[in-house]
């Protein structure tokens, strides 16, 4: 590195000084805390901070999320770009650019694309480094269900609950078109953002990550080790839902209807555009975002 005031530092989760001071800077931007995280073992090597720090002290970040991905059955890699963020402190220094171009210098050569999530905040900064917006298709469907509510909210506390549905996350069959393999992180929403949303139905054995809204429901995703169909896994919460929308691009399609995702601070951004997701009828799942 140039500026011998910082150091740059990669990939030191087991770490503590460091961590602690990375989820020090996370809680202070984003309102996240990656220890429980890092605590259940769910922090994989596939989520690499980059960072620069001054006297021990981390002040800039940007990660990396190795992401292997199925599209229609055909393997790709992936990089993911998140957790961007700069002490209020050192703004205005360069220093996210900086992390950005030592980031892509390493992994552009490594996989089919590099890709990341920005906030409304950040549309303009992400070009720099080539980055292209892409659109993305939002799946839902008017259904028709019948019978009572059946599924049953699991307590995200519970240690038998946690290693039900990892297993479930490993060792789904699937019913999204775009699979992604990154247990690490899906455990990362399932422990927070989305613990409250986290269900399973006893007659499918399926675990729903689903948030019912009156008569919509929305379901991030579906996890099951058998196969299972989607109209079942809608009927889990009874006759009052009339519509589903989906947070990844269900294999069970037929009568989807599909627009163009518009999500507030969500805007996709690709380097290569190795996949036209739009045209494709694509998303990716959003328990996937980093």
């Amino acid at each position: 590195m140039a500026n011998s005031e910082f150091s740059l530092l990669i990939g030191y989760r087991d770490i503590d000084p460091a961590r602690f001071s990375f989820n020090e800077l996370a809680r202070k931007t984003f309102g996240l805390d990656f220890e429980r995280w890092y605590r259940s073992g769910y922090w994989t090597k596939q989520y690499i901070p980059y960072s620069l720090a001054k006297d021990g002290q981390v002040v800039a970040n940007v990660s990396v999320s190795f992401m292997p991905v199925n599209v229609d059955g055909a393997p790709m890699t992936m990089a993911q770009i998140g957790t961007v963020m700069t002490d209020p402190a050192f703004m205005g220094r360069g220093l996210c650019r900086i992390l950005m171009e030592t980031v892509l210098e390493e992994w552009t050569p490594k996989v089919d694309d590099v890709y990341l999530f920005a906030n409304d905040a950040t549309l303009d900064f992400y070009p720099k480094f080539g980055f292209r917006k892409s659109a993305e298709a939002c799946a839902s469907a008017a259904v028709r269900t019948s019978g009572p509510a059946r599924a049953e909210k699991l307590d995200m506390n519970s240690a038998e609950n946690l290693t039900r549905v990892e297993r479930a996350v490993r060792g789904t069959r699937g019913v999204s078109r775009l699979r992604v393999n990154n247990a690490g992180l899906v455990m990362f929403h399932l422990t927070g953002p989305l613990r409250e949303n986290v269900y399973s139905d006893p007659l499918t054995n399926a675990i729903i990550v689903a948030e019912p809204e009156g008569e919509n429901l929305r379901v991030d995703d579906v996890f099951c080790e058998d196969a299972v169909n989607l109209d079942d896994v809608i009927g889990a919460f009874g006759e009052r839902v009339k519509r589903a929308a989906f947070g990844f691009p269900p294999t069970q399609d037929e009568n989807m209807e599909r627009t163009r995702c518009a999500e507030v601070n969500t805007t996709l951004f690709v380097l290569k555009n190795a996949v036209d997701f739009f045209e494709k009828g694509l998303m990716f799942p959003v328990l996937s975002r980093a």
